[in-house]
């Protein structure tokens, strides 16, 4: 990791000489469609982030709900404000490279690529691959690397040209302890760390064809076709990784060769990759975001244990309707508990797993966990963020739920489990519903920062077929006020049901395994409260005592206040996400719609 640091610093800073151009070959090609970084890279690439486009992804981004935002009128004061702020920061660099921020931005015109690099073949070394296309701005890049270099020159750096054909590669020695090499084609510099990973990369480039490239692996074409939905369009940025294949790469020494060995029996050599996309103002999506586990198919081992189910989604109706984000998932417990003891038990030995289970878990509760608690769960699980009021710096709290198949004959049980920890709860009632607040010892009322913090009182109990638990005595009750009045339920929200609409027509929505719903409007109204809240303002004026970027970040909020909130909410719509299991493995989707 330190390694691809230290590469990413230099792409931004190193440079060849300014006598240094282009060879022949390269400047006498024909215009043609660049090549892309997947193309580029060796089928043996085990991880990259890729931004396809970069100007693209900004002016995407710029019309999301937050980029609009930026750019409403009301805001634009502090926005300019802030940025001028940063500016004035960056005057000390820009005397060292020059080159000012807004043109510093404004360099990467196309493709930004950086990937992980090995083979199988441990005599290979292994390294990193950064490409960056500048197109018109080439220049601005070569007078920002050239002063890098004059820079680094200073502590003993040098710069020497090897061959590759008829193409010349400038090598650069002492960053850190690398060698970077480094190549410009048609404005699209190419560095790696190693001069394998050149070669590989450089044939693949001048289209020779020799190599097998990332783009044509069964592995990556499956996921990153996977995390493209319909209507979306090219994803804006994308990240791919294989997991086993850098831990067998990177892992020394015995025990990471017995670990290694286990891979098999476990099943967790089929895990064989994870990626995702990022895809803003898409058709009526603001954003939409794709991740993807590919695994294989039969699933064996660990990964045959994943469980997920499908089943009712519609919110519970204890779920408040001014929650910040709702999700519930159907888990089949039972499968994976017999997955789970087979394993385990095969490795450790008959019983191991049921008596670690209700060493670690059991006895502390007072019940048993896989005779009594877990047939009485139906499998599905609910969580919800809430935020207690009034603001402080912990105020979003949580709402967990796990369904019963049957509350009555459950209630025995969970009786059993008070019983046991009696000593340190306490009887509560709301309305006609009872509940149990779990005594702490007195909290602090200021963080170590000196703001406000909310007292954490965890609760616990019954709410129809649900136990609901929380940290949050206020929390609990607004859930039992949304059970009694239907129209503070989120089950009733119009917001939740166009969202789940939006749900059931993508890939594997009709059926999810696990359902989201997010509000950004009510969680940016937390952070809005927060910045206008009298204890940050205090917070921030010390602050700004002892460092001048917060005394300007300070004085720009004097200067020009934050507008209404619903100068900034008018922008922000709910969204959702859902998780399915398919042939290809588990998929993860989510998306925020756009405001009309």
């Amino acid at each position: 990791m330190k390694h691809l640091v230290r590469l990413c610093l230099f792409v931004f800073l190193w440079s060849v000489a300014l006598q240094w151009q282009p060879t022949p070959a390269f400047a006498q090609q024909p215009p043609a469609q660049r090549i892309t970084a997947p193309e580029m890279l060796p089928a043996h690439t085990l991880g990259l982030v890729r931004i396809p486009n970069a100007p693209l992804l900004a002016e995407r981004f710029r019309d999301t709900s937050l980029g609009r935002v930026f750019q409403d009128r009301q805001m634009q004061p502090l926005v300019a404000k802030l940025y001028g702020t940063a500016q004035d920061a960056f005057k000390q660099v820009e005397q060292v490279i020059g080159v000012p921020l807004d043109q510093l931005l404004k360099i990467p015109q196309g493709e930004i690529c950086v990937a992980f690099v090995a083979s199988e073949d441990r005599d290979q070394e292994q390294g990193f691959v950064v490409i960056i296309d500048t197109k018109d701005e080439v220049v601005q890049a070569r007078k920002l690397l050239q002063a890098a270099e004059t820079m680094a020159a200073k502590n003993g750096g040098t710069r020497t040209t090897e061959k590759f054909g008829e193409h010349e590669i400038n090598v650069f020695t002492k960053i850190g302890n690398l060698r970077v090499f480094q190549i410009e084609r048609e404005g699209t510099f190419i560095f790696t760390t190693t001069r394998a990973i050149m070669d590989s990369v450089l044939v693949n480039a001048t289209g020779a064809g020799l190599e097998r490239t990332l783009a044509q692996t069964d592995k990556f074409s499956t996921l990153i076709n996977r995390c493209v939905g319909p209507d979306e369009g090219q994803p804006h940025f994308i990240w791919y990784a294989d997991p086993i294949a850098i831990v067998r790469r990177l892992a020394t020494g015995s025990l990471a060769a017995t670990g290694l060995a286990l891979f098999p029996a476990l099943g967790l050599d089929g895990l064989q990759a994870v990626g995702g996309t990022m895809t803003f103002s898409s058709g009526e999506f603001d954003q939409v975001q794709h991740m993807h586990v590919l695994l294989d198919n039969p699933r064996i081992g660990v990964i045959d244990a994943i469980g997920l189910a499908s089943g009712e989604m519609t919110p519970e109706a204890w779920v408040p309707a001014d929650c910040i984000s709702y999700s519930t998932i159907h888990w089949d417990l039972r499968h994976t508990i017999n997955v789970s003891t087979r394993l385990f038990n095969g490795l450790m030995g008959e019983g191991a797993l049921e008596r670690q289970i209700q060493e670690k878990i059991g006895n502390n509760l007072g019940a048993d966990v896989l005779a009594e608690i877990v047939p009485q769960l139906s499998g599905r699980a609910t969580h919800v963020q809430w935020v207690e009021r009034p603001v402080r710096i912990n105020s979003p709290c949580f709402l967990a739920g796990l369904q019963l198949k049957d509350p009555k004959a459950a209630k025995p049980i969970f009786d059993k489990v008070i019983s046991k920890h009696s000593g340190t709860m306490e009887k509560q009632r709301y309305g006609n519903t009872e509940y149990w607040s779990i005594k702490t010892p007195p909290p602090r009322q200021k963080s170590k920062s000196g703001m406000e913090i909310r007292v954490p009182l965890p609760c616990i109990g019954i709410i129809n077929d649900y136990v609901v638990f929380t940290d949050s005595m206020k929390a609990f009750q607004e859930a039992v006020n949304a059970n009694t009045n239907p129209e503070n339920s989120l089950s009733t929200s119009l917001d939740f049901k166009i969202v789940a609409n939006k749900i059931s027509r993508q890939p594997g929505g009709d059926a999810p395994g696990a359902l989201t719903f997010e509000r950004p409007e009510e969680g940016l109204r937390f952070w809005y409260e927060m910045a206008n809240a009298e204890n940050t303002r205090k917070r921030l004026a010390d602050q700004a005592n002892r460092n001048q970027f917060f005394n300007s970040v300070q004085q720009a909020l004097k200067d020009h206040p934050l507008p209404p909130f619903e100068v900034i909410s008018e922008y922000m719509a709910p969204g959702g996400g859902m998780l399915v299991s398919d042939p290809t493995g588990i998929h993860y989707m989510t998306f925020g719609l756009k405001r009309k």
